[in-house]
């Protein structure tokens, strides 16, 4: 084969290899291409600060759910923190599932795993419409964030935040004041499909 007939296809293997690479590396997450406007404006939150680590994932190994079919969360950080945990539809409509009625307190022990909902919650997390859902994770080892503070709406297990994922986008960054304190935040999503 001639040396300018092979150039495109190397080339070609090349980017394959790279784009698998930073996939399963977190450079670049398939996931990504399937959020909506408003759930990027979640998603890309800018409040990584310090050393602390958040992990976070969903029950199923494919991150695959029939509507109505309850999802387990579970979180954990490499240092004692305070943790939030948001549901973002496609539509922007978010909701803050923790903390949440049974368990007010947003504290979380360093290099534990908080599963929400937990064992004996009496309560279920379920989507009920089909499509892309962006779980949110965030922590911080201060508790100023009013995440950290708001309370489940009446005669709910969680808070509804609305569908303005820009504007509370921006206030969970705000609140943070990533740079302007000795505080270490992290956050990470997981992203499932609904079917």
């Amino acid at each position: 084969m001639k040396p300018y007939r092979l150039a495109p296809a190397l080339a070609l293997v090349a980017m394959a290899a790279g784009c698998g690479f930073a996939a399963r590396t977190g450079i670049m997450r398939d996931d990504m291409l399937v959020l909506t406007d408003a759930q990027n404006a979640i998603a890309n939150t800018k409040i990584n600060h310090g050393e602390m680590t958040i992990q976070a994932s969903v029950d199923r190994a494919d991150r695959s759910y029939d509507v109505g079919q309850p999802i387990i969360l579970s979180v954990g950080t490499s240092k004692d923190a305070h943790v939030a945990i948001l549901r973002v539809l496609p539509n922007g409509d978010t909701r803050l599932l923790f903390p949440d009625k049974a368990h007010p307190k947003a504290d979380i022990a360093a290099n534990q795993v908080l599963t929400v909902p937990g064992p004996r919650d009496g309560f279920t997390v379920t989507v009920d419409k089909p499509g892309v859902v962006l779980f949110e994770f965030v922590a911080s080892t201060a508790a100023d964030s009013w995440l950290f503070k708001r309370a489940p709406d009446k005669d709910s297990d969680f808070a509804d935040l609305g569908v303005s994922s820009h504007a509370i986008a921006k206030d969970i960054v705000d609140s943070f004041k990533v740079g302007k304190s000795d505080a270490e935040t992290a956050a990470t999503y997981v992203t499932v499909r609904v079917r």
